[in-house]
C-alpha cells in the first residue's frame, strides 16, 4: 500500500504496466478485475477466487485478476481505462470518479441481515492509559492508507473533533492495510490505530492472528457507505448487463452455493473478507456521506472530490 509516494506511484506504474497498450479488455475476451488491497498479508488471488469463477460463468469472459500494491494504484487503473471492474473502498471510488474514471457503481457489499454502513475503530493496546481519542494527540498513530475511508478519512474527521490535527497532533504512520494497523497497535508498534470494525472483530481474531481483547477500542465513527463495485461505463452494453446480474443478483453466499461455486455458504467469499454475505444495488448518491467528510476534512486527496 502506499506507505510512500515513491512506492504509490511505483505501484501505479506496475498496474498500467501490465495492461494492454489500448486500455482495457472488456471488449475482448479477458475482464480485467481488481480490488483496493485491504489486507498485506493474503494472496488476493486466492480471496477472489469464488467472485472471479462466477464472473466467468456469468460473462463468458477469462477474469485476469490485477494484483496492485496501494490504493492508489487502482484508482490510476481505472482512470485510465486499464482495468474494466475494480471492488473499491468508499474513499477510493469517489476519488477515482472525481479524478476523471468513467465508471458507474454497480453494488455494495453486506453482511447478511445486515446494513450497507461500517465503522471505523480507533483503538489502543490492551493495557494503554488512553481512553479516547483525545489522548491519541503527540502518539505514534498508525492509519492504513491516505486513500482508506475507515482507515485515514473519517479518523481525520474523528481527530479534528477532537481538537488534534490528523498530520501535526499525532505522529502519523501509514501502516498499508488494515492488518497491519490493527497488529502494529498489538504489537506495540504504535500507540494507537485505526481500521475498520471488521479487521477488529472478526477478521484477524477469526485467522488466529489477533486474540480476543488485545487491542482496546476507545473510538468508532459513524456509518460509513459499505465498499462498492464500478465498472467501466464504456463497456459494451451486454457485457455490463451480465456484470450487473452478476453482483446484484448472483453474488452472494447462498446464490453461489446453488450454482455451484462452492459448496456450502461457509466456504464460499464474495471478497476478501468473509464476513461479507453478499452485496446490494447501489448508486453514486450513496457515497455523498463520504464526499461531506471530504468537505469538511479538507482532505488534500478530497480536493477534486
Amino acid at each position: 500500500m502506499m506507505r510512500t509516494t515513491t512506492l504509490a506511484v511505483l505501484g501505479a506504474l506496475a498496474l498500467a504496466g501490465c495492461s494492454s497498450a489500448s486500455g482495457g479488455t472488456g471488449s475482448g475476451d479477458t475482464l480485467r478485475f481488481a480490488a483496493i488491497p485491504a489486507e498485506q498479508n493474503i494472496d488476493p488471488t486466492a480471496e477472489y477466487k469464488d467472485v472471479i469463477a462466477l464472473l466467468e460463468k456469468n460473462t463468458g469472459k477469462k477474469v485476469e485478476f490485477v494484483r496492485s500494491t496501494d490504493y492508489n494504484a487502482v484508482i490510476e487503473g481505472m482512470v485510465s481505462g486499464k482495468i474494466d471492474l475494480a471492488e473499491f473502498g468508499p474513499l477510493s471510488y469517489v476519488l477515482a470518479r472525481s479524478n476523471g474514471a468513467k465508471i458507474t457503481p454497480i453494488a455494495s457489499m453486506v453482511e447478511k441481515g445486515g446494513k450497507p454502513t461500517y465503522q471505523s475503530y480507533g483503538f489502543v493496546p490492551a493495557g494503554s492509559p488512553i481512553t479516547g481519542i483525545e489522548g491519541f494527540k503527540g502518539k505514534k498513530v498508525c492509519f492504513v492508507d491516505p486513500g482508506s475511508t475507515s482507515g485515514y478519512l473519517f479518523p481525520s474527521q474523528g481527530l479534528m473533533a477532537a481538537g488534534i490535527d490528523p498530520k501535526t497532533g499525532v505522529n502519523p504512520v501509514m501502516a498499508g492495510g488494515h492488518d497491519n494497523s490493527v497488529l502494529s497497535v498489538a504489537g506495540g508498534k504504535c500507540d494507537a490505530g485505526f481500521a475498520e470494525n471488521a479487521m477488529v472483530d472478526t477478521i484477524l481474531i477469526d485467522k488466529g492472528k489477533l486474540k480476543p481483547g488485545q487491542v482496546k477500542v476507545v473510538w468508532k465513527s459513524d456509518g460509513i457507505p459499505m465498499s462498492p463495485v464500478a465498472m467501466r461505463d464504456d463497456l459494451p452494453a451486454d457485457l455490463k448487463a451480465k456484470i450487473t446480474q452478476t453482483y446484484v443478483k448472483d453474488a452472494n453466499k447462498d446464490r453461489m452455493v446453488q450454482l455451484g461455486i462452492c459448496k456450502d455458504a461457509g466456504a464460499c467469499k464474495v471478497t476478501a473478507d468473509a464476513t461479507i454475505w453478499g452485496f446490494v444495488p447501489v448508486t453514486d448518491a450513496a457515497f455523498d456521506p463520504v464526499r461531506k467528510v471530504c468537505a469538511a476534512t479538507h482532505n488534500a486527496k478530497c480536493a477534486k472530490a
